[in-house]
């Protein structure tokens, strides 16, 4: 990496100021100088950052470098992974079969996949799978176990993913699967009759103008792609193409942007619309930005059992910190996230890959969030 006292910093393209936007500007200096101290410290490799309120953007910047072991700098249309923020995607297509009458939230999986017609997993439904509450796996390490099982997926991978039983009943318990958005991710395919990721492309991201958004990075664009771990840097010399039989990548699979993620969220702040464009009805995004969790308890990644709000296919928020009640979210690994404040009309979309071997920690997610909404005025 190069020399941490010149840090590269970039802006992006905005519509308004930050005082026009009713936003502290000195917020914005704090959160650059929280992303720098990040970047001394080889916690993060580069800090990204793109906020808009009332549909207008007022922030837009990069902090930071593209590549691991390189000085070319992140900047503000740097395509980066976006790892579980794929399954606000995978929410939104299953909803759009729900609106075209094509599947039902309470519709038995095993009516559409036959793997599921059994006693054990006969009950798990189509919401179950969007609340994550199925009780089929959940991600590895997500109860701090000590030797997490990671399987590799081949031509029976529904049954791979099946293979265990169930530790607890379905809607009993809310258990991170991103197994689980991998089987709505099939079940769009089959419901559609179109491949989960051509449906995505096809019906969401193109829609909405997202042009630098894709499961499948061009060779045109791979130069502007970030790499911020070893495994990354494998990856992309290798063989891109995937075998008929892989798995619809609905756990984690898609790559975008700032802006393209900013639009996505603004389309679900502006209650299933953007420039004209309905991707959703009014109706459907206040029924997946609501808390469909009452009383379920969580467990994972330390939460000691206390209640969940999640809504389908995203977090949701009665009282958490700065946000507005009825904020909603989505992170994705290694790092990134969309956040939405539909009181404010407030969207952040933000990218701060890590450095090898750093694992996720709070101030690179809910420290510049809680900076973010610190400067609204």
């Amino acid at each position: 990496m190069a020399n941490i006292n010149k840090i590269p910093a970039n802006c992006g393209p905005t519509d308004i100021s930050p005082d026009e936007a009713g936003f502290f500007s000195s917020q914005l200096d704090i959160l650059d100088n929280h992303i720098m101290n990040l970047i001394n410290q080889k916690k993060i490799q580069a800090g990204a950052y793109i906020i808009s309120r009332n549909g207008k953007v007022f922030a837009h910047k990069s902090i930071g470098y593209l590549r691991r072991n390189e000085s070319r700098p992140f900047m503000p249309d740097s395509i980066r992974r976006i790892a579980s923020v794929t399954k606000i995607f995978v929410a939104t297509a299953i909803l759009q079969l729900v609106e075209r009458g094509l599947l039902r939230l309470d519709q038995s999986v095993a009516e559409i996949i036959k793997e599921f017609d059994n006693p054990m997993f006969n009950k798990i439904t189509v919401f179950h799978l969007l609340t994550h509450t199925s009780g089929i796996r959940p991600d590895p390490g997500v109860f701090f176990e000590p030797y997490p099982v990671y399987r590799e997926w081949d031509e029976k991978w529904i049954e791979i993913v099946l293979s265990d039983f169930l530790a607890v009943e379905p809607g009993k318990e809310w258990r991170y699967s991103s197994a689980g958005f991998t089987i709505l991710a099939e079940i769009v395919s089959r419901v559609s009759g179109v491949h989960f990721e051509k449906y995505v492309i096809e019906n969401i991201t193109k829609p909405l103008g997202m042009n630098d958004t894709f499961f499948d990075a061009p060779e045109e664009l791979k130069d502007r792609l970030c790499i911020s771990q070893a495994w990354e840097e494998k990856w992309l010399s290798g063989p891109q193409k995937r075998p008929d039989w892989a798995a619809p990548r609905g756990g984690g699979g898609l790559f975008s942007t700032l802006a393209d993620m900013r639009r996505m969220g603004q389309m679900l702040v502006n209650k299933g619309t953007l420039d004209d464009v309905r991707i959703l009805s009014r109706k459907t995004i206040e029924a997946m930005t609501r808390n469909q969790t009452n009383g379920i308890k969580n467990y994972c990644w330390g939460a000691g059992g206390t209640e969940m709000e999640y809504g389908l296919g995203m977090n949701v928020y009665s009282n958490n910190t700065f946000l507005s009640p009825g904020s909603f979210s989505h992170e994705g690994a290694g790092l990134c996230g969309l956040y939405m404040d539909p009181v404010e009309n407030v969207v952040l979309a933000y990218i701060c890959p890590l450095c090898d071997g750093v694992d996720w920690f709070a101030e690179a997610v809910i420290s510049i969030r809680n900076i973010v909404w610190a400067g609204i005025k």
